[in-house]
């Protein structure tokens, strides 16, 4: 009972966190918040059905915004080191992006197996910046519109050498969060 309250008081804290790792690459000058508040985007542009959050995080040095859809981790069924999940706009297409508590060297190539024994999906990452993202390989699509539609929950493990978290992120709300996100992609 005490490591379940211990575990649900983890979710208030979570969230800033998970926003953190993804934005922080963004904001390397000045307020990328107060920019975007000046800009008229929405930073966290609105809260998506399912648990998943539209993030849209203006580049303070110019460029294309930050786009994204992400969703925290079931704090009662995942590693206190796994935070959630974010799919991002990207050259070619749209990434997907596990996201820790925990920091692997930017060289690391972690192994991220999706689903459960038997039905695993297995792909070798790489770490982005600021080393709390892996960065797994291929157009998120092909997984979102494939393999994902039909489930509820996505089991995720994350192994590096005798490294292992292991995560588990809601899926429902995902589809339409996507469509968003694509038509939100091509208008960049």
């Amino acid at each position: 009972m005490k490591f379940e309250l211990a575990r649900q008081s983890f979710i208030p804290i979570l969230t800033p966190l998970f926003l953190a790792a993804v934005v922080a690459p963004f904001a390397t000058q000045g307020n990328v918040f107060a920019a975007a508040a000046e800009s008229g985007a929405p930073v966290s542009g609105s809260d998506l059905s399912g648990g998943w959050h539209y993030v849209r995080t203006p580049n303070p040095q110019g460029g294309p915004a930050a786009v994204s859809i992400m969703h925290t981790a079931d704090t009662s069924k995942s590693d206190l080191e796994f935070a959630g999940l974010t799919i991002r706009c990207g050259d070619g297409g749209t990434q997907i992006l596990i996201i820790l508590l925990r920091a692997f060297p930017l060289r690391a190539r972690p192994h991220v197996i999706f689903g459960r024994a038997g039905h695993e999906t297995q792909f070798e990452g790489t770490i982005a910046p600021p080393g709390t993202a892996i960065l797994v390989p291929g157009n998120a699509a092909n997984l979102v519109e494939g393999l994902w539609q039909t489930q509820a929950d996505l089991f995720v493990r994350v192994t590096d050498g005798p490294t292992s978290v292991s995560g588990v992120v809601a899926l429902t709300g995902l589809q339409p969060a996507f469509k968003a996100l694509v038509a939100n992609c091509a208008s960049q």
